[in-house]
Protein backbone atom coordinates (compact mmCIF):
# COMPACT_ATOMS: atom_id res chain seq x y z
CA UNK A 1 0.00 0.00 0.00
CA UNK A 2 1.33 3.58 -0.77
CA UNK A 3 1.85 6.16 1.38
CA UNK A 4 1.08 9.61 0.98
CA UNK A 5 1.98 12.75 3.87
CA UNK A 6 0.55 16.56 3.94
CA UNK A 7 2.80 18.85 4.80
CA UNK A 8 2.81 22.55 5.69
CA UNK A 9 -0.38 22.45 7.65
CA UNK A 10 0.61 24.38 10.40
CA UNK A 11 1.75 27.25 7.74
CA UNK A 12 -1.65 27.55 6.33
CA UNK A 13 -3.60 27.08 9.81
CA UNK A 14 -1.03 30.19 10.51
CA UNK A 15 -2.22 32.10 7.13
CA UNK A 16 -5.54 31.17 7.63
CA UNK A 17 -5.46 33.09 10.81
CA UNK A 18 -3.65 36.18 10.07
CA UNK A 19 -6.36 36.76 7.12
CA UNK A 20 -9.36 36.32 9.66
CA UNK A 21 -7.58 38.75 11.75
CA UNK A 22 -8.03 41.28 9.16
CA UNK A 23 -12.27 40.57 8.36
CA UNK A 24 -14.31 41.81 11.04
CA UNK A 25 -15.30 45.17 9.13
CA UNK A 26 -16.04 43.17 5.81
CA UNK A 27 -17.70 40.34 7.67
CA UNK A 28 -19.59 43.22 9.39
CA UNK A 29 -20.30 44.62 5.89
CA UNK A 30 -21.54 41.56 4.40
CA UNK A 31 -24.01 40.54 7.33
CA UNK A 32 -25.67 43.51 6.69
CA UNK A 33 -25.43 43.40 3.21
CA UNK A 34 -27.00 39.67 3.12
CA UNK A 35 -29.70 40.78 5.36
CA UNK A 36 -31.40 43.42 3.39
CA UNK A 37 -33.53 41.09 1.66
CA UNK A 38 -34.79 39.73 4.66
CA UNK A 39 -35.50 43.25 6.70
CA UNK A 40 -37.49 44.24 3.10
CA UNK A 41 -38.83 41.01 3.28
CA UNK A 42 -40.33 41.48 7.00
CA UNK A 43 -41.81 44.92 6.93
CA UNK A 44 -43.89 43.72 3.91
CA UNK A 45 -45.03 41.28 5.91
CA UNK A 46 -45.84 43.12 8.72
CA UNK A 47 -48.15 45.39 6.55
CA UNK A 48 -49.65 42.36 4.89
CA UNK A 49 -50.57 40.62 8.00
CA UNK A 50 -52.46 43.83 9.12
CA UNK A 51 -50.45 44.24 12.41
CA UNK A 52 -49.43 48.24 11.11
CA UNK A 53 -51.98 50.11 13.60
CA UNK A 54 -49.03 52.94 14.72
CA UNK A 55 -46.50 52.30 12.42
CA UNK A 56 -44.22 52.15 15.69
CA UNK A 57 -43.07 48.76 15.13
CA UNK A 58 -42.41 48.93 11.59
CA UNK A 59 -40.20 51.61 12.31
CA UNK A 60 -38.56 49.77 15.00
CA UNK A 61 -37.37 47.34 12.01
CA UNK A 62 -34.00 47.11 11.42
CA UNK A 63 -30.84 45.03 11.08
CA UNK A 64 -28.19 45.49 14.21
CA UNK A 65 -25.24 43.70 15.65
CA UNK A 66 -25.73 41.26 18.44
CA UNK A 67 -24.60 42.48 21.43
CA UNK A 68 -24.24 38.97 22.63
CA UNK A 69 -21.89 37.92 19.91
CA UNK A 70 -17.97 37.80 20.59
CA UNK A 71 -16.06 40.22 19.32
CA UNK A 72 -14.23 37.76 16.76
CA UNK A 73 -17.84 36.48 15.86
CA UNK A 74 -19.52 39.11 15.36
CA UNK A 75 -23.50 38.22 14.29
CA UNK A 76 -26.13 40.46 13.07
CA UNK A 77 -30.05 40.23 13.48
CA UNK A 78 -33.01 41.71 11.85
CA UNK A 79 -35.71 42.09 14.54
CA UNK A 80 -36.60 45.49 16.53
CA UNK A 81 -34.50 48.45 17.70
CA UNK A 82 -34.78 48.26 21.54
CA UNK A 83 -34.24 52.15 21.40
CA UNK A 84 -38.15 52.51 21.84
CA UNK A 85 -40.72 51.00 24.05
CA UNK A 86 -42.48 49.74 21.42
CA UNK A 87 -39.91 46.85 20.68
CA UNK A 88 -41.41 44.59 23.33
CA UNK A 89 -44.38 44.17 21.54
CA UNK A 90 -42.87 42.61 18.20
CA UNK A 91 -42.54 38.85 20.18
CA UNK A 92 -46.69 39.17 20.87
CA UNK A 93 -47.34 40.12 17.23
CA UNK A 94 -45.30 37.06 15.98
CA UNK A 95 -46.59 34.37 18.12
CA UNK A 96 -50.03 35.87 19.41
CA UNK A 97 -50.96 36.19 23.15
CA UNK A 98 -53.12 33.55 24.58
CA UNK A 99 -56.33 35.73 26.60
CA UNK A 100 -55.04 37.56 29.73
CA UNK A 101 -56.20 39.75 33.02
CA UNK A 102 -54.35 43.13 32.62
CA UNK A 103 -54.35 44.32 35.78
CA UNK A 104 -53.54 47.66 35.01
CA UNK A 105 -56.50 48.02 33.12
CA UNK A 106 -58.77 46.14 35.75
CA UNK A 107 -59.59 43.93 32.34
CA UNK A 108 -59.71 40.74 30.56
CA UNK A 109 -57.77 40.83 27.43
CA UNK A 110 -59.18 38.48 24.85
CA UNK A 111 -56.09 37.62 23.43
CA UNK A 112 -54.44 37.20 19.60
CA UNK A 113 -54.13 35.76 17.01
CA UNK A 114 -50.38 34.85 15.88
CA UNK A 115 -49.44 37.22 12.82
CA UNK A 116 -46.05 35.89 12.08
CA UNK A 117 -43.47 37.84 9.84
CA UNK A 118 -39.96 37.80 11.15
CA UNK A 119 -39.91 33.58 11.10
CA UNK A 120 -41.89 34.28 7.15
CA UNK A 121 -39.27 36.67 6.19
CA UNK A 122 -36.27 34.68 7.06
CA UNK A 123 -37.62 31.01 5.42
CA UNK A 124 -38.45 33.40 2.41
CA UNK A 125 -34.98 35.09 1.88
CA UNK A 126 -32.29 32.96 3.60
CA UNK A 127 -30.80 31.20 0.70
CA UNK A 128 -30.38 34.57 -1.25
CA UNK A 129 -28.59 35.99 2.06
CA UNK A 130 -26.14 33.02 1.97
CA UNK A 131 -25.53 33.45 -1.44
CA UNK A 132 -25.28 37.41 -0.73
CA UNK A 133 -22.73 36.85 1.95
CA UNK A 134 -20.70 34.65 -0.11
CA UNK A 135 -20.72 37.11 -2.77
CA UNK A 136 -19.73 39.87 -0.70
CA UNK A 137 -17.19 38.08 1.73
CA UNK A 138 -15.16 36.35 -1.08
CA UNK A 139 -13.77 39.43 -2.41
CA UNK A 140 -13.09 40.76 0.72
CA UNK A 141 -10.86 37.80 1.59
CA UNK A 142 -9.14 38.09 -1.51
CA UNK A 143 -8.04 41.40 -1.24
CA UNK A 144 -6.80 40.80 2.65
CA UNK A 145 -4.93 37.61 1.40
CA UNK A 146 -3.22 39.54 -1.52
CA UNK A 147 -2.28 42.30 1.00
CA UNK A 148 -0.85 39.93 3.43
CA UNK A 149 0.71 38.04 0.01
CA UNK A 150 2.07 41.36 -0.74
CA UNK A 151 3.99 41.98 2.93
CA UNK A 152 5.98 38.98 2.60
CA UNK A 153 9.93 39.31 2.51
Amino acid sequence: MAKSRVTGGSQLRGSLRQISSGLTVPINEASRKALQPTLKAAKRNLKANGSVESGELLKLLTIRKDPDARKDKPRHVVGPATTNPAYREAHLVEFGTAPHFQPELHRLHPGAQAKPFLRPAFEETKGEAIKRFGESIGPAIEKRAARLEKRKP
